[in-house]
Parts: C-alpha cells; sequence; structure tokens
C-alpha cells in the first residue's frame, strides 16, 4: 500500500533518512522551486514530492 505525509518526521523516517538531513534537503528542494518554508508539500513512499496537486520533483535527488 502506497503511503504519503504532509509531516517532514514521518517522511524522513519514510523515506530512510535522518531528520537533520532530510531538513537540510527540504531547505534546499524549496528554495530550488522558489517555495516558502509555509507552502507545504506532500511527500509519498517513492519520493516524489506533490504541490499543489503536482509533482514537482523528487526528494532522493536531494541526498548528499
Amino acid at each position: 500500500m502506497a503511503s504519503s505525509t504532509n509531516e517532514p518526521d514521518y517522511a524522513a523516517k519514510m523515506l530512510g533518512y535522518d531528520r537533520k538531513t532530510f531538513g537540510k534537503m527540504i531547505h534546499m528542494m524549496k528554495e530550488d522551486h522558489q517555495l516558502r518554508g509555509d507552502h507545504n508539500v506532500i511527500w509519498h513512499d517513492n519520493g516524489d514530492v506533490e504541490f499543489r496537486g503536482t509533482i514537482i520533483d523528487n526528494m532522493h535527488g536531494w541526498a548528499p
């Protein structure tokens, strides 16, 4: 069953990243897409990032 969340703590765990690393990844990804911190995204268990109903990126591409 596919899973998704808008909670960064759960997303980090779901995608296999420690929370500190994931936080840095979020900031870089949002800056690249000109999103603010209060722009809520949804993370899917395959790493896809959804914003306003559109897949805009994949978090695994931001891994260090």
